[in-house]
This record gives structure tokens, C-alpha cells and sequence, in this order.
């Protein structure tokens, strides 16, 4: 009689199975926006970015994965995406949401920024005086001491980033410096606030950590953030990468010399662009300046925003670098 039970169990089970499974896999169905790219809709909705040419290889009619279509309807359901053929009839989907494409247009940050620091910031920083033993290196978990320049500013459960203070940035037009490259080494976190110093664990050591390295408030820069258009027109210049490298490309971080006094904002997106300079002998047979279309570089979204300053994570580009110098502007509505 028990394993007629079992039996019986298992076999209304078996039938029940599928249905639950639809159940809980309900997908969503997305429409494709413009700069919308397979990379950018397989880390926003499966968390997986190398998702994308798996999905491309079983889409043969794309060709090319980061020029998707505005219009392109998604499947999207839990851990794999499907393009909707053109013409296929969605009043069939069951349980399907309806996703609106301004609601979720965000954009994977890799890592986000904070590679650069202004003069005044850097003139004001905090700084790793010693450990609790005489090792030259110090690493996760390791207790220090720092002394900071505004003591009484500072209290447990803060989270500070230790930091090099790297190359000199200047204007690439007017020369002016505008900053420092900075190296992140890791974080910390405050314990516990004496007459002198500040103590406090490493909670995270990415590089070497020494003492003297240099201490600054921890900004965190979330792993998305939504794209948006700005209000105004702002134009700015690329100071730099985030490494200091002279020709950067896709999905680099860049610095800018425009920043929140400028009405910039985290999540504006950008245009790259070079002005066109007319040739010789265009110049030599005209007697007024021929002003020639701008060269496009890509597009790029504002990741990180402060005063004097912000950085940019580059995500799309032509089949030209991008340099020192050459210029961004806000897109509006």
C-alpha cells in the first residue's frame, strides 16, 4: 500500500512538473532602444556579459552584435535571451511582461572609476602612518593606524580607500593642472577613534599597501547606472584615461575637465568628437574658413561626477583612438 502511494506521488508529480516550471520562467519581452548592444542587454538582465556571442552565433541574421536594431523585440526569461522574429504575433505570451525600454536602460559600469584627484583634494588627504607589526607589506584584515587631517570628521564603520598619488594631469588646450592619476591599493574600515589617529582594518587590499599610502573618503560607484539625456548642451575636453595611456578606446574609463558646477550628472550620456580640420589646398583656395563636419568618435556615459571634474566610461566606438584633446558633448532632448 506505501509504495502504491509512492508510486502515485511520483506520477502526479511528473505531471505537475512542467507546469510549475512554466510557472516560474515567465519572460519578459523587450524592445530594443538605440545603443542598446548584445554585451550591455546580457549583463543587464542575466548578469553575464560574455553571454552575448552564444546569442549571436544562434541569430546568424545579426550581423553584427553591437548594431541590434531599435525595435528588436527580446524574449528574455530566466538565464537565456531569444530574438523575437520580425512579424511573430505576441499575443500568446503568457504571463510575459511587458518591459519599457526606458525603464531599464542602464549601462554596466565594469568597476566603475575614481582614478583622478583634484588639487584641493589632494592637498587634504589622510595618509597610513603604521601597522600593529614591522611588516613592510600590509594586506586584508591587517590592523593600522591613520592619521587624518580633519580627526574629528572621522568615525567607526567609515570607509575610507587607500590610494597612490600618481602622474600630474594637465589641461591638454590651456595647460592649467588639473589633478593626479591615483592607483587604488584597497579599503578600509574605521574601528575605533583615539586623541591621535584613527584605527582601522583593511577590508580589502587590491596592490601592495605600505605605509605612507594616502587615505580618501570610499565612493561607491554602483555596478549600473541608468542612461540619460541632459537639458543643456555641455562641452568638455578628454584630459586623460584612467591609467594614462596616450590612445584609449572601447569601454575605457576617460577624464573630463567639465563636472557638477557644468550641470553634469552620473548617467549622461555623450558625444566624442574631433573637429575636422579643412586641407591645404582647400584652405589656399578660399579667402573665408571652410568649417567641415565634426569626425565622430563614439559615445560615452558619465560615470562619476565631482567639482572641476568627471569620469566617463567609453562604449562606443569608430575605427579612429581617441586622444588628449579631443572633445564631448552632452546629448539632449
Amino acid at each position: 500500500m506505501k509504495f502504491k502511494q509512492i508510486l502515485l506521488t511520483a506520477c502526479l508529480l511528473l505531471m505537475i512538473w512542467p507546469c510549475l516550471a512554466m510557472a516560474k520562467e515567465e519572460p519578459i519581452i523587450y524592445t530594443v532602444k538605440d545603443g542598446d548592444t548584445l554585451w550591455d542587454i546580457s549583463q543587464r538582465f542575466i548578469k553575464d556579459p560574455y553571454y552575448w556571442p552564444s546569442l549571436w552565433s544562434n541569430n546568424p541574421d545579426i550581423g553584427n552584435p553591437h548594431l541590434i536594431y531599435p525595435g528588436q523585440k527580446l524574449r528574455i526569461h530566466d538565464g537565456r535571451i531569444e530574438i523575437i522574429p520580425v512579424g511573430e504575433e505576441l499575443s500568446d505570451e503568457a504571463g510575459a511582461s511587458i518591459l519599457i525600454p526606458d525603464e531599464v536602460r542602464m549601462i554596466a559600469t565594469f568597476g566603475g572609476a575614481q582614478s583622478f584627484i583634484g588639487p584641493k583634494e589632494a592637498d587634504n588627504l589622510g595618509y597610513l602612518a603604521d601597522a600593529i607589526d614591522g611588516r613592510v607589506l600590509i594586506t586584508e584584515d591587517d590592523t593600522v593606524f591613520l592619521e587624518m587631517t580633519d580627526l574629528e570628521a572621522v568615525a567607526p564603520g567609515d570607509v575610507y580607500e587607500l590610494i597612490t598619488v600618481g602622474g600630474k594631469v594637465f589641461h591638454p588646450i590651456s595647460d592649467k593642472l588639473m589633478g593626479y592619476q591615483t592607483i587604488q591599493l584597497g579599503t578600509v574600515k574605521i574601528t575605533e577613534i583615539t586623541p591621535t589617529v584613527a584605527v582601522a582594518q583593511v577590508t580589502d587590499a587590491l596592490r601592495e599597501i605600505k605605509r605612507g599610502a594616502k587615505v580618501r573618503p570610499f565612493r561607491v560607484i554602483p555596478d549600473q547606472i541608468p542612461r540619460k539625456l541632459a537639458d543643456m548642451v555641455v562641452h568638455g575636453y578628454i584630459l586623460s584615461d584612467d591609467i594614462g595611456k596616450i590612445a584609449m578606446g572601447q569601454w575605457e574609463v576617460i577624464l573630463l575637465d567639465i563636472g557638477e558646477e557644468s550641470g553634469l550628472e552620473v548617467g549622461h550620456e555623450l558625444d566624442l568628437y574631433r573637429k575636422r580640420e579643412a586641407t591645404e589646398i582647400a584652405k589656399e583656395a578660399r579667402t573665408t574658413p571652410l568649417v567641415l563636419p565634426e569626425i565622430d568618435l563614439g559615445d560615452a556615459i558619465v560615470l562619476e561626477v565631482r567639482h572641476g571634474f568627471a569620469e566617463a566610461l567609453i562604449i562606443r566606438t569608430t575605427f579612429l583612438p581617441i586622444f588628449r584633446g579631443d572633445q564631448v558633448r552632452t546629448k539632449t532632448n
